[in-house]
């Protein structure tokens, strides 16, 4: 029972190296690999710690291994393909992962395959999807008559909360309620106002 435990983990494992070795179009087949032997109870039973196993078999450390099984998961088989073509970080695929689809990227509206003879166009895309993620289109700045506006209503609001201060709170509530409601329903006009024209 023992041997045939020895021998489960040892496939696992020339898997895991082969995949290592061969190169990294298997990266996602490896992380398949690494967590199909951490989520295994093959290493408690064989009386290694997930940690021994990483850096003693695998060659890589736990915390490597461990981000290797976490992009699998977050990512799928595509984030790997990727990034044999381009470096991209985890983040940077997050940012632009609407544009990929299995084994094609999204390029100016055409599906471009995610192999090496398309990586310069696949690569130039990536920065330009970078740059638009980075620097996303500025807001419309209002006219300078709204603005101005804006900055008469802020100075009103601020006069009367300091006006409000000033009287005794406790005694002109609920005059100060009528006031309120009365200011609401001025603006409440001007909307109205507004959406007929």
């Amino acid at each position: 029972m023992e041997s045939e435990k020895h021998i489960d983990l040892g496939r696992w494992l020339g898997l895991q190296t082969a995949f290592a070795t061969v190169s990294g179009s298997c990266a996602a087949a490896r992380a398949q690999c690494l967590r199909q032997v951490r989520d295994s109870h093959l290493l408690d039973e064989l009386g290694l710690t997930w940690d021994e196993f990483c850096k003693e078999y695998a060659g890589i450390g736990r915390q490597h291994a461990d981000s290797l099984i976490r992009q699998h998961e977050n990512f799928g088989d595509a984030y790997f393909r990727l990034t044999e073509i381009a470096r991209i970080s985890p983040k940077t695929f997050q940012q632009i992962a609407g544009h990929v689809d299995g084994d094609t990227i999204e390029i100016e509206g055409e599906k471009v395959a995610l192999t090496p003879e398309n990586a310069p166009k696949i690569r130039a895309a990536i920065q330009s999807l970078r740059s638009q993620v980075r620097r996303p289109p500025a807001p419309e700045r209002p006219p300078a008559a709204i603005v101005e506006l804006q900055i008469r209503v802020d100075a009103l609001a601020a006069d009367v909360a300091s006006a409000v201060r000033a009287l005794n709170p406790l005694q002109d509530r609920t005059c100060l309620r009528a006031l309120a409601a009365y200011a609401m329903n001025k603006f409440r006009v001007l909307s109205r106002q507004l959406d007929e024209t």
